[in-house]
């Protein structure tokens, strides 16, 4: 099971001890209610972090839409998700909010956290009337969100606390298990008892339109990329400072590459800024895009360089060939999905970061250059 926070001894005990104390609580007043027999017509997914998260829980969204075709599905997410996943048929709606525990700094300072509009949500989420809700977080402000919605069944995993407030928390799965994994076992509370209903693959998957990458064929052709060069698309950015190897390592890889096997480098520069003061040469272009614009971007790109971050999983979900560098996190739960991706480094825990060798990391983006030599490449729309 993919690990969403740090697991301290102090925490299992804190945790325990709410447990003991509320849990009891809590069966007296649900009295044990049996699961609601009616057709299932209405669902909530509950998503509330990073953008990768949303991109890998898109499997399950898909098999949702497979199994319950005539039901609506619903997606909690910040804002980000809106645009994930236009175009995606995925969900009916997104219901944005921005939780201030999801925050990478100053999470529980009260003042961000706004009672009323907090208030407001929970309204609007019981007013929908779900049928059920799904949320992989395992934590215990999700399963204290989920309860709130009133919904009649609410599935997630008996882990981090809470699980009592769920209907359905089933027993967390094998340590080594990948996120979308975890995402698509929430499933099986609600698959028919015979099997009959086989899961679709689990490949997470995200669609740009021809118009977008039409506009962004242009955008490359402006900077003098044509679709016969080989494209590394390089993203230095990551959610914490930690996920990020350093600037100067990406300078190295981008200019050797460059230099000795005239790649054409494209860096996408983070909100926050990071890759904009990289060397790479005058010819290397640097743009500050749209979450949907970065997306068409990367269909011109023969491969995305990035760390662990929310690009790493968009561009695999496109289809687009990832190196990927992991000084921290788990690579097992994290890394990006399908044969034609890369991962640099082991990781570490959290707190703890890892050395990844530049060589490394050269040694991948030349295999996949040799790689693409020899694969059908995607034309480009005219721009």
């Amino acid at each position: 099971m993919a690990r969403t926070w740090p697991v301290t001894r102090s925490k299992e005990i804190a945790l325990a001890a709410f447990d003991a104390v509320a849990g009891p609580v809590a069966s007296v007043l649900s009295k044990n209610r049996p699961h609601p027999t009616h057709p299932i017509r209405n669902i909530l997914v509950v998503e509330i972090w990073h953008m990768g998260d949303v991109v890998l829980a898109t499997p399950l969204l898909r098999n949702l839409r497979r199994l319950f075709p005539g039901a609506r599905i619903c997606l909690l997410a910040k804002e980000h998700a809106r645009e994930l996943l236009r175009h995606s048929g995925l969900v009916d709606e997104v219901i944005t909010y921005d939780f201030p525990w999801t925050a990478s700094r100053d999470k529980y300072k009260p003042a961000r956290y706004d009672r009323s509009a907090m208030s407001a949500l929970i309204g609007r989420l019981r007013a929908e009337n779900f049928d059920v809700t799904l949320d992989c977080r395992m934590d215990l402000r999700s399963n204290v969100l989920t309860r709130a919605t009133m919904a009649p069944r609410r599935i997630g995993y008996d882990f981090g606390g809470g699980g009592f407030l769920l209907t359905d928390a089933l027993p967390p799965s094998p340590a080594t298990q990948h996120k979308v994994e975890d995402w698509l076992g929430l499933l099986a509370p609600l698959l028919p008892l015979n099997g009959s209903h086989a899961l679709d693959d689990s490949q997470p998957r995200l669609r740009v339109t021809r118009d977008e990458r039409s506009d962004a064929a242009g955008v490359m052709r402006s900077y003098g990329i044509d679709e016969g060069d080989f494209v590394i698309g390089i993203h230095p950015g990551g959610s914490h400072h930690a996920k990020r190897w350093a600037t100067n390592n990406f300078e190295v890889v981008g200019r050797s590459l460059a230099d000795n096997y005239g790649a054409k480098l494209v860096v996408f520069i983070d909100p926050a800024g990071t890759g904009s003061d990289m060397q790479l040469g005058h010819d290397a272009a640097f743009l500050r895009t749209s979450i949907r614009e970065m997306m068409g971007l990367l269909t011109c790109c023969s491969v995305l360089l990035c760390n662990d971050s929310g690009p790493m999983h968009i561009a695999a979900a496109l289809d687009v060939p990832v190196v990927a560098v992991f000084a921290t996190g788990n690579p097992d739960w994290y890394g990006p999905r399908g044969l034609a991706h890369q991962v640099v480094g082991k990781g570490a825990s959290w707190g703890e970061t890892a050395a990844v060798d530049v060589d490394d990391v050269i040694e991948a983006l030349v295999h996949r250059l040799e790689l693409s030599r020899t694969s059908d490449r995607v034309a480009w729309p005219d721009g």
